[in-house]
């Protein structure tokens, strides 16, 4: 059971490389630092992507990202637009849910751990190009480090 069992040595330390890579990448390009409040989250992200909690590491980095923004629900400074509506709508799917059509589920626990892998890594690439944006200001898509 990967959705309960602690994740093998390798597999953590794979995990938390592939973040702190990432999060090294953006922090190098001259963005100022981001706050103290969102770096204490950044550190509650790396630990529930790194354990496997993918639904709660989707909604977190949403947090996060959202955060960032101007005005709450705005897409924030450095994100894709596009990445940001994703973000935003795979976010409410999963914490307002539909009763006839659940957002994530039991099955998806078992059966699509890959999957929502990837969209927790998404959502983390989104969560660092709010929280790093370049320089310009002009947001990049969310898929480097996919």
């Amino acid at each position: 059971m990967d959705q309960l069992e602690r994740p093998t040595e390798l597999t953590w330390d794979e995990r938390r490389s592939w973040f702190e890579d990432l999060e090294a990448g953006h922090a190098v390009a001259g963005a100022p630092a981001p706050s103290e409040q969102a770096c204490a989250l950044m550190i509650d992200l790396q630990a529930v992507f790194c354990s496997g909690a993918w639904a709660a590491a989707v909604i977190l980095a949403y947090a996060i990202a959202e955060a960032q923004g101007s005005r709450r629900g705005a897409c924030p400074a450095g994100v894709a637009e596009q990445d940001w509506k994703w973000l935003r709508g795979l976010r409410n799917r999963l914490v307002h849910e539909n009763p006839g059509k659940a957002a994530f589920t039991v099955e998806d626990q078992w059966m699509r751990r890959a999957l929502w892998e990837e969209r927790a890594r998404r959502s983390i690439v989104t969560a660092f190009a709010a929280l790093y944006p370049e320089p310009t200001g002009s947001g990049g898509e969310a898929k480097e480090g996919l």
